[in-house]
């Protein structure tokens, strides 16, 4: 195995009891394993519980080998990985999801991975919706069209452990949802791009917010801005444009459809006169306004992109660090 140094990120939102199984559930097996590495915990303003004493705690069992950070507030799991990379060290950067729903044992796969040659490794959790089928039908929709969208097929891609070679970070910029897609993202620097099976743990303490069925609209409105994006072959980018314009413009153009289509069986299947119908003229105009608000969405993510770049602003800010 590489005698590399290898970051490991690890995001913390109110996962105080997770964090309390670290040191053996996770430190331990590293150790064993004989890695020169760095854990970097980003705490992202959690309000439910105490997770930042909790890392202290871990900290103060670790010593340097972990690196513990807080949020000033809660800037979502986009800006903690981007903490995590523009204070990581390593040659090798991973990130690991504190629920411990992976096991820590796979850690050492994914860096053997990228000794083979990889630049950057995903996992595939192997059975995780056994036991919820109304999340396992948004997952496998929102992974079968990020990977239309990006080219890069993954199985997988809400996985929280991950590993990039130290040149993808850096040509990372973290904003608004990237996570939810950003290993796929990376095809746009790579095509050395692997994923594999891993066992799937039912987390013990804490609940995920994430996989309902609403993810497959926001899937859905995040892929126009990658599609964008990745066609002018230019850097990550933030959501909120995308988001405000796309969902109006979605909502129209869908409206508009929808009334266009009622028109359509009334003139093929009842053979009604429409060109008079006032409701002709409305569809036309929501479907022009939907793409037009969809495109303004679009045009507000390559501006707020420039913006952040020129600033090198980060979607952060660190109020502690330990």
């Amino acid at each position: 195995m590489t005698n590399k140094l290898v970051s490991i990120i690890v995001p913390v939102y109110n996962e105080e009891k997770n964090i309390d199984r670290f040191k053996i559930d996770v430190l331990d097996v590293l150790d064993n394993y004989g890695l020169t590495y760095e854990m970097l915990c980003v705490e992202d303003g959690s309000m439910r519980d105490d997770s930042w004493d909790a890392l202290k705690k871990l900290k103060q069992q670790a010593g340097d080998r972990v690196r513990i950070f807080r949020h000033s507030k809660n800037f979502g799991m986009s800006g903690a990985y981007q903490t995590g990379f523009d204070n990581a060290r390593g040659e090798y950067v991973l990130v690991y999801a504190s629920d411990l729903e992976t096991p820590a044992r796979y850690i050492k796969d994914v860096i053997e991975k990228l000794d083979e040659g990889y630049d950057v490794v995903n996992t595939n959790r192997i059975g995780r919706w056994n036991k919820d089928g109304m999340r396992k039908i948004p997952s496998a929709v929102a992974n079968f069209l990020i990977s239309k969208v990006t080219g890069v097929y993954l199985k997988d891609n809400g996985s929280g452990l991950k590993g990039f070679k130290r040149f993808i970070v850096d040509h990372l910029n973290m904003h608004g949802e990237m996570h939810r897609f950003f290993a796929a993202y990376c095809g746009v620097f790579t095509k050395n791009i692997t994923e594999f099976d891993v066992e799937y743990n039912e987390r013990t303490y804490g609940r995920s917010a994430y996989g309902s069925i609403t993810r497959i609209f926001s899937v859905v409105l995040d892929l126009f801005t990658i599609k964008f994006m990745m066609s002018f072959a230019t850097k990550p980018f933030t959501m909120m444009p995308g988001r405000l314009f796309g969902t109006t413009g979605l909502l129209s153009f869908a409206l508009g459809i929808a009334a266009l289509v009622y028109l359509f069986v009334l003139k093929i299947f009842f053979a009604e006169s429409i060109g008079s119908r006032p409701l002709l003229t409305i569809g036309v105009l929501l479907v022009v306004l939907g793409v037009q608000l969809v495109m303004t969405g679009l045009l507000g993510e390559l501006l707020l992109r420039v913006y952040f770049d020129s600033r090198k602003s980060r979607p952060y800010i660190v109020a502690e660090l330990l």
